[in-house]
């Protein structure tokens, strides 16, 4: 249960939060006002890193995005790119791409300028395993078929891949996993870089908390083309949505994500702007396949026809997201529009049951302790007690719950809810549950020869219309597994004052910090 806050305690906290950052609450962007020289964001989870090699959400993405430079980058709300550290970049051939750096790009904390060399040196390391034995970063596959790169000068490059790729620019070298780390930095840093990153971007880190936030400043030797709309940006982690709605009221935040149900009390609030937004986030609730009874596919089938999706999203999200029934929301290339929509069915669920030798099914479900999911479990809970599944609902907060599926850990889950953030790439969203991901993010420990195979030809695959089929039978194939339960791909309430013009990749997952600018 989440502690009722009053507008006074949110204030104090605020304050604190403020005084974390050395910022003055008086030095606050002031609505009507004509300069702006910060803004304050919302952000709904703690940070875990802000190394491209570590991240682990699209919020520590985000600020590696500011604080880091790409060869190219996505101009503001748009999916389009331009140059950003390079000077030139051109496909050369199917399989290579040549890059010329502009010169004189300084990393921070006196670490030099970039070169071909550090190019170099970030993509390998997340393509790569590690020499020294240690786990490969989770984003290995974003560059899948990367052969190297090659140095070619001090300035320029060539990165060479083994197979022709379709999404190369959209997923690796546009995207977090493209950002360019200076080699020096990560070297003598080692396990530092994680929170005291190194980079060239629009932004540097001048203060960083995990679990309260983080104050990006303006970084004057930046010479990219995102000159960023604010000399300070604070990144404030309020988990609690009420909490974030109070603190929008007090003029505390400027800018938040909400969902739209969480949204609606704003609506009309003198100073506040509230636009709905589509969402490329997918929801669902997944089945640990080596687990006890949930190894029985007749026992997950059950289980998803007990359960009741319209019911469960009317009470986590008063109904006002769209249900999802595939893993690719509609906006993504490669939607199975003709995903089968299962219905509640008792009768049927028992006699799956039954069949399997199944009685009296103990089963633990975790979540996020976060309202929406802790009420879409209460009402699973409910359903899956009439077909004669007890489940024990755990709810768990972000610091705990984001490595409950993970190593040896997440053999011991049962069941789960997990909320993951798209883009507008399929292979993206699909890379997660690769059987290389079992122990990581591909917490139903899914092992399926059928659907590997077809992520990695379709992230080869440049016709679109190929590329779209084999993607649709992935979907098929997981279908058939019966260990995931499709629940929404949410919707976007985007809350910020009226002088703020935020920006993001449209979708509304990344928020592209150096794009928000005051009207």
């Amino acid at each position: 249960m989440h502690k009722q806050i009053s507008r006074r305690d949110l204030i104090a906290s605020g304050a604190a939060g403020l005084a974390l950052f050395g910022l003055p609450f008086a030095a606050r962007a002031q609505a009507g006002g004509k300069t702006h020289p910060s803004v304050t964001v919302r952000v709904p989870r703690e940070f875990t890193g802000i190394d491209p090699f570590h991240r682990a959400s699209p919020y520590d993405g985000d600020v590696a995005g500011a604080v880091f430079q790409f060869l190219m980058v996505r101009k503001p709300n748009s999916t389009e790119f331009e140059l950003d550290a390079a000077q030139e970049f051109k496909q050369s051939s199917p399989t290579t791409y040549d890059f010329k750096l502009k010169p004189g790009q300084m990393f921070t904390d006196g670490f030099g300028e970039m070169t071909a060399e550090d190019v170099k040196f970030s993509f390998e390391r997340i393509a790569q395993d590690p020499k020294d034995g240690s786990k490969a970063s989770s984003y290995k596959n974003d560059w899948i078929h990367l052969v190297s790169v090659e140095v070619k000068s001090k300035y320029e490059g060539r990165i060479v891949l083994a197979e022709p790729r379709a999404n190369v620019i959209d997923v690796a070298i546009g995207d977090f996993s493209g950002c360019i780390v200076s080699k020096k930095a990560v070297t003598q840093r080692g396990a530092d870089h994680v929170t005291k990153p190194v980079g060239s971007g629009p932004y540097k880190i001048a203060s960083y908390d995990r679990q309260k936030g983080i104050q990006l400043q303006r970084n004057p030797a930046y010479k990219g083309v995102r000159k960023g709309g604010f000399d300070e940006i604070n990144l404030r982690v309020i988990t609690d949505t009420k909490t974030a709605e109070l603190a929008l009221r007090a003029g505390e935040i400027d800018f938040a994500m909400l969902a739209p149900a969480a949204a609606d009390p704003l609506r009309g609030v003198a100073g506040l702007t509230v636009s709905d937004q589509p969402s490329l986030a997918y929801v669902w609730m997944g089945m640990n396949m080596e687990k006890g009874p949930l190894a029985d596919v007749r026992v997950r089938q059950a289980i998803r026809l007990g359960l009741d999706v319209d019911q469960m999203l009317m009470a986590g999200y008063n109904g006002k997201v769209p249900r999802l029934n595939t893993l690719l929301p509609p906006l993504v290339a490669g939607h199975w529009r003709e995903a089968p929509v299962y219905k509640r069915n008792v009768a049927e669920a028992k006699a799956l049951l039954a069949a399997a030798g199944a009685s009296n099914v103990k089963l633990r479900l975790t979540i996020l302790n976060q309202p929406e999911y802790q009420n879409m479990a209460l009402v699973a809970q409910a359903l899956l007690a009439e077909i004669g599944v007890g489940i024990e609902v755990d709810a768990q907060p972000g610091g705990t719950y984001w490595s409950a599926g993970k190593g040896d850990t997440g053999k011991n889950l049962d069941l789960y809810m997990a909320r993951f953030s798209g883009k507008h790439d399929p292979n993206f969203i699909m890379q997660w549950f690769v059987s290389g991901q079992i122990g990581n993010w591909n917490w139903s420990r899914w092992n399926s020869p059928e659907f590997d195979a077809l992520f990695k030809a379709s992230a080869s695959e440049t016709d679109p219309a190929k590329r779209r089929q084999m993607v649709v039978d992935a979907q098929k194939a997981m279908d058939k597994t019966s260990a995931y339960v499709w629940l929404t791909n949410e919707a976007n309430a985007v809350v910020h004052r009226n002088w703020l013009k935020p920006a993001s990749v449209p979708g509304w997952i990344n928020w592209q910090y150096p794009g928000f600018s005051a009207v």
